[in-house]
């Protein structure tokens, strides 16, 4: 499959997937029962962010991809700095 025969991820679409490994993520993290991410999770989240990161304009949305995974992070850091204090 060519780059242009790929179906175009839409951000919410791709940013709702991230969000599930993002929580399981901090999850795993945080010592809460959750399995590990397995060889097949792994492979479509990288896959999803990559194709996502790689689509053509307008549906390249690796800058958003980026800033809202970089928030997502800064607001668990500093949940996890407060609620330590």
């Amino acid at each position: 499959m060519t780059m242009s025969e790929r179906k175009i991820i839409e951000l919410e679409t791709g940013w709702e997937f991230m969000q599930k490994g993002i929580t399981k993520l901090k999850n795993i993290l945080e010592g809460i029962p959750e399995q590990q991410f397995n060889s097949e999770e792994y492979i479509m989240l990288y896959t999803t962010i990559y194709n996502m990161c790689t689509q053509k304009p307008p549906q390249d949305y690796s800058q958003q991809l980026y800033d809202r995974y970089r928030d997502s992070f800064e607001e668990y850091i500093t949940s996890m700095v407060q609620f330590s204090q």
